[in-house]
């Protein structure tokens, strides 16, 4: 009985019609002129034309500051509050490998953010800067080296 109420209910599953409504919408043509570029579309020279601006948009805003600025809303930051993070594992890469072998790129950079923000926080190492330890001097003269002792990331 069981096996002929499913058979009786796939067969109907089957036979089953669906149907879509197509709602008719409303179709605008623009006359364009055709494409004509063929290149690489970074180098297309097609100009596209922005929209007229709405009329009738508020154009006039009040807004109430408070003098001092809002209490409690933040601690206040210094102009040198970004810094500059260098990963260890290209740290002699992008410094150099001594202190008479400085990178140039780098100190260009380093300048520029100087000058801009008034001082440059740099912070050498990702994860191995939670063990780093201050050596006075490492066996290849490095300035700064990872011990890769051990390690379980690169």
């Amino acid at each position: 009985m069981r096996l002929q109420t499913l058979g009786l209910a796939i067969l109907q599953a089957t036979l089953t019609v669906s149907a879509v409504t197509v709602y008719p919408t409303a179709t605008t043509t623009i006359a364009t002129s055709a494409a004509n570029y063929t290149g690489a579309a970074a180098y297309d020279p097609t100009v596209l034309n922005p929209p007229p601006v709405p009329n009738g948009l508020t154009t006039q805003f009040v807004i109430q500051l408070q003098n001092g600025g809002t209490a409690n809303l933040s601690l206040p930051q210094n102009g040198s509050f970004i810094g500059f993070s260098v990963e260890m594992s290209v740290v002699n890469q992008v410094l150099g490998t001594n202190s008479t072998i400085l990178q140039v790129p780098f100190l260009n950079l380093m300048a520029n953010l100087q000058e801009r923000s008034g001082r440059v926080n740099i912070r050498v190492g990702g994860n191995s800067q939670d063990t780093a330890v201050l050596v006075s001097s490492t066996p290849d003269g490095k300035i700064l080296e990872k011990n890769i002792t051990g390690a379980s990331n690169p």
